[in-house]
């Protein structure tokens, strides 16, 4: 309480309390032509650059860890655009403490019919920790607002409590299936909670598309249910994320130790205490008090979410995908049905079925002591490897040229849960004698690697959870299990018995989508 009486009396604006109250009932406030025009451009400029040079191109999106991009850090409205002070502030009253910023990426999205893991209707992060997000959002190319791809939330669901499992010894658990709603009795309890809420009979879904300029959200990630409503209309979206965390909550940070140019900006990429992070604030107040005096004179900077709506034909045909549940395999038929047509190589093929596959479910544990924090940037890694860096991992790891991959990965007998759990098992030992990674201390791709081992410990429990019935969480395991294990016998030294660990999986991964192939007429 004092924290928050405090930022409020330093900030002092009937205009904020106005902001923080809606994003407390509400779960999200978007803002809009938060920055001037030209500062905004020379920001998308070296964002398209560096997405055409750096970005994943996976099967779904193309993805940047925006820690690995220097010119983007060093940009300023990389960071205004992001991580404005008025947005910091109302996240930092929100969560009612100093904020840092964990996790900073880049996304651009297509236009494409899909429901898959990444973009089904759920809440980010676990149970026992409070994230907020910024999700900041345009049509790819060009200064103008996004017109397809948008983030649609189901308004005051951040106003919910969120279940967890208490396991026969007493610890308390959850997992990253009860953080989503693939199914309509999972979308229908959503809607049914949200009406407690409602003075309305009809559901309320905010769409945030067709708008003129750059879309500026920030929300309760870990209460507010959203997603990313994939569709094949509209317009190609780019977009900047970033992800909050009071910095009390764990010893997570960025990863950036040189990220921004202002005292706040520093502050939120390395963390401090609470009277820094004050300081940082006032020395920011003249651009927040600017931005709360086109609030107060009734500029157009607050989207009104009520604009944005789904009614109608567009909520029912919402309403219908997202109780449809997950269709990333039909995608996944028909885009390598025509890589077959092309007569693509097979390290081609297996590439491009492993960039989906590493889309598919993968539920894995949340704890109450956050300690799954560890594995995140090894999860993210893996899945949004660019094909060229999945090529190499295969080529080198199991193949000498591409034409010897069918020989060198023969027909595998394994493909089977206990064969995953086993591997798995091994690596695990055999990590645990390794010592430390030689990935760059510090980098991107070093923090990444440092925190395989921990990914490797958590996907363990994942593959302890599977059943027969599920061949797409295990195929989708086992792909996991494939990459992470070629990586760490790259990284943490473990010679021939990582290497034999590592080709037992991919093979084990090959007999799994052989017997799962879709048929080609």
């Amino acid at each position: 309480m004092h924290f928050r009486e405090a930022l409020a009396d330093l900030v002092g604006r009937e205009s904020f309390d106005s902001l923080r109250r809606a994003l407390a009932t509400e779960g999200a406030v978007s803002l809009t032509g938060l920055l001037p025009p030209g500062l905004f451009d020379e920001f998308r400029q070296t964002y398209d650059a560096e997405m055409r040079a750096k970005g994943s191109r996976g099967s779904l999106h193309s993805y940047l860890n925006i820690v690995s991009s220097a010119p983007l850090l060093e940009s300023p409205g990389l960071w205004e655009t992001v991580a404005h002070p008025l947005q910091v502030v109302l996240i930092a009253y929100a969560l009612g403490g100093p904020v840092k910023i964990v996790d900073l990426r880049a996304k651009d999205t297509y236009p494409v019919d899909v429901v898959a893991r990444d973009n089904t209707l759920h809440l980010d992060n676990s149970p026992f920790m409070d994230e907020y997000k910024v999700v900041v959002t345009w049509t790819l190319g060009s200064a103008r607002g996004p017109s397809g791809q948008g983030l649609t939330y189901v308004p005051h669901t951040n106003r919910l409590f969120r279940q967890c499992f208490v396991a026969p010894d007493g610890s308390v658990w959850s997992d990253e299936d009860a953080c989503i709603f693939p199914s309509r009795e999972r979308v229908d309890e959503v809607l049914l909670a949200q009406a407690g809420f409602l003075d309305t009979p009809e559901p309320l879904v905010v769409h945030l598309t067709d708008l003129d300029l750059p879309c500026h959200t920030m929300f309760a990630a870990s209460r507010l249910v959203h997603h990313r409503y994939r569709t094949s209309a509209g317009a190609p979206r780019s977009a900047v994320m970033a992800s909050f965390h009071r910095t009390d909550d764990s010893d997570e940070l960025l990863g950036a130790t040189e990220a921004g140019s202002s005292s706040l900006q520093q502050f939120l990429a390395v963390g401090g205490s609470e009277e820094q992070f004050l300081a940082a604030v006032r020395q920011e107040m003249p651009g927040i008090e600017a931005a709360l005096e086109r609030v107060t004179n009734g500029s157009r900077l607050i989207v009104d979410p009520r604009q944005h709506l789904l009614t109608g034909q567009a909520f029912e045909a919402w309403y219908a995908r997202q109780c449809a549940g997950v269709t990333l395999n039909n995608l996944r038929a028909r885009r390598l049905e025509n890589t077959a047509v092309r007569h693509e190589s097979s390290v081609d093929q297996l590439v491009q079925r492993l960039q989906y596959d590493l889309q598919g479910p993968l539920n894995m544990p949340f704890f109450a002591d956050m300690r799954e924090t560890r594995r995140k940037r090894a999860r993210i890694w893996l899945r949004e490897m660019a094909p060229e860096a999945v090529q190499e991992v295969v080529k080198t790891a199991y193949a000498r040229s591409m034409d010897g991959v069918r020989t060198a990965l023969p027909a595998s007998p394994g493909g089977s849960i206990a064969e995953l759990r086993s591997l798995l098992l091994d690596l695990h030992l055999l990590l645990s004698r390794s010592g430390t990674g030689t990935g760059d201390a510090g980098s991107a791709d070093g923090l990444a690697v440092d925190s395989l081992p921990s990914f490797i410990g958590d996907l363990k429990v994942t593959a302890s959870w599977l059943d027969d019935s599920d061949t797409d969480s295990l195929i989708t395991a086992t792909a996991f299990a494939a990459l992470g294990s070629a990586l760490c016998a790259k990284w943490f030294g473990l010679g021939a018995e990582g290497e034999v660990i590592a080709r037992r999986l991919l093979c084990d991964y090959r007999a799994l989508v052989d017997e799962t192939a879709e048929t080609v007429s």
